[in-house]
């Protein structure tokens, strides 16, 4: 049986109504509040917080009306494809190991495969960071 969900604006991703009613009893757990600095303007900004309530009758009104697919942010949809690629890693292995790599060219092809992948959804070059680990690999 798969289980409803629907799109939460408010975390970025689709939920079950399993999943929001524990979100809503965690973020009463644990009380955050408090100020942050903001840089741009050298003060401290209030954190406001949502109440429990507020959040049931949102999530009420989500799973009231009928299911709506969206184009997932691309945070999220990033850190969606590195969920999957990571439980997919044996299988993925396997496969550049069937196209002739040695098991440790594979697992670094993977690597490699995974961190421009984040690299990229994070706005991160990581071919200087992949080129100095290489080089301080071969110093060894």
């Amino acid at each position: 049986m798969v289980e409803e969900v629907r799109y939460w604006e408010r975390v970025g991703a689709y939920v079950s109504m399993d999943f929001a009613q524990e979100y809503i009893e965690r973020s009463q757990e644990t009380g955050i509040t408090g100020e942050y600095l903001q840089d741009e303007i050298d003060e401290y900004a209030q954190i406001t917080t949502v109440s429990p309530a507020t959040l049931r009758r949102e999530i009420e009104e989500l799973f009231s009306q009928p299911y709506v697919e969206v184009e997932l942010p691309k945070d999220t949809q990033a850190l969606m494809d590195a969920l999957a690629m990571e439980s997919n890693k044996v299988k993925i292995i396997k496969g550049y190991m069937g196209e002739g790599l040695t098991k440790a060219e594979a697992k670094e092809k993977y690597t490699k495969v995974m961190n421009e992948m984040v690299g990229e959804a994070l706005g991160i070059d990581t071919s200087d960071s992949q080129d100095s680990e290489d080089a301080s690999n071969e110093e060894e």
